[in-house]
């Protein structure tokens, strides 16, 4: 019972639709080969029943998208030689695990126009094999594996939406517990400039008062005309008294200060629950230490940025590291977002991009980005003088 559950947590739908896809390539491969009319042909189907299976590990394997799709049609090549190779009419069963992946990399309105050009492939190879007399028989085929690779699509394309909920909903999760990280800081600093406000006000206001009548009781007494000794003890508790309110203000003045010092936002807790849960992507943080960061708006224009920043690689990106830093420069503070995916050649501002860029430039900052053969660069500069 143990086993059985160790073995089934191990198992999720997509590695069981993978491997069912290279068993289905073997078990067609073999089957044609074994029923070739020629040993001739029996060898090439072999070769292509191969180079079918291999270009689907590929495709699996490749964390690179244009990788995936140089495997996908490289399977496209395979599998029509297949068709017009191999007699038996179940070859089209090739063409559902090809299907599988048009859906994963190209959606289902492209995948539905790859849908009927396979088929159309697959009529014209039957038509070949068969001839005229054969057409009722090819027509009869290309429906049922039609109807076939129509389920398989829409499987998977029920899949995709699942997964891309599960991805929304953790992402969504990530970052309200950042946002409750932040506000938490923000409640926290704005409770602490209250206390030092009303410390301030209140007890600063009564310290000052209490000094200023000592002085003029140390002034009063000084002038009593009494005897000596009367004059002396009550000018001296006069003066202990002024000394101790003094060393009292001093004190206040101070932990003032210190609760007002102490307003600097801590942004490595609330980056780090954006990146918690993220499969195949390994973050690394590093903030300077002298990157002070005291106004809430910009501790929140970095963290909605940086938010933007990592759904941007994982939707749009094949990358499996993406580094956050923020350091201070003279005039400002610059965050940066470095992942080592592969960008396409031209990028057009989306939504998120056009939203990163109007927070920047509400705090008079700027954003831009930088792009290589493997890193793409996106910064993020906001004035020095706003963060302190």
């Amino acid at each position: 019972m143990h086993f059985w559950e160790g073995m089934t947590s191990r198992i999720d739908s997509q590695s069981m639709r993978n491997w069912s896809g290279i068993l289905v390539s073997i078990l067609v491969g073999s089957l044609a080969s074994v029923s070739a009319s020629s040993l001739a042909a029996s060898a090439v189907l072999a070769v292509l029943s191969f180079g079918v299976i291999l270009f689907f590990v590929v495709f699996l394997r490749s964390p690179s998208h244009r990788l995936k799709q140089q495997a996908f049609w490289a399977q496209a090549v395979l599998i029509t030689s297949f068709y017009f190779v191999a007699e038996i009419d179940y070859s089209a069963i090739l063409s559902v695990v090809w299907m599988v992946q048009a859906a994963e990399i190209y959606g289902a309105r492209r995948s539905a126009y790859l849908l009927v050009l396979g088929l159309c492939v697959y009529f014209a190879s039957r038509l070949f094999h068969l001839g005229a007399a054969g057409l009722p028989s090819a027509l009869v085929n290309c429906f049922l594996y039609a109807l076939l690779q129509v389920f398989a699509l829409s499987s998977v394309q029920r899949g995709i939406r699942e997964k891309k909920m599960r991805e929304d909903t953790a992402a969504l999760n990530r970052e309200l517990i950042a946002t409750r990280e932040l506000l938490t800081q923000s409640s926290a600093q704005m409770e602490r400039v209250r206390i030092a406000r009303d410390l301030h006000d209140i007890l600063g206001h009564h310290m000052t008062a209490l000094i200023l009548n000592l002085e003029v009781a140390k002034h009063t007494v000084a002038k009593v005309d009494e005897a000596s000794v009367s004059k002396d003890k009550a000018l001296s508790k006069v003066e202990q008294a002024l000394a101790l309110a003094k060393l009292l203000l001093g004190d206040i003045r101070t932990a003032v200060s210190e609760l007002r010092e102490d307003d600097e936002i801590d942004l490595t807790g609330s980056m780090r629950s954006l990146t918690l849960g993220i499969p195949e992507l390994e973050f690394s943080i590093d903030i300077d230490d002298d990157a002070h960061i005291n106004d809430m708006a910009v501790a929140e224009t970095l963290l909605r940025c940086t938010q933007e920043s990592i759904t941007n690689v994982i939707r749009h990106s094949d990358a499996t590291e993406c580094r956050i830093t923020i350091k201070k420069k003279p005039e400002s503070i610059e965050l940066k977002i470095i992942d080592n995916g592969s960008p396409p050649a031209s990028i057009a501002p989306g939504n998120g991009i056009k939203g990163m860029q109007e927070r920047v430039t509400i705090r008079g900052g700027t954003l831009s980005w930088e792009q290589a053969e493997r890193e793409f660069t996106l910064t993020v500069s906001l004035p020095l003088e706003l963060s302190e």
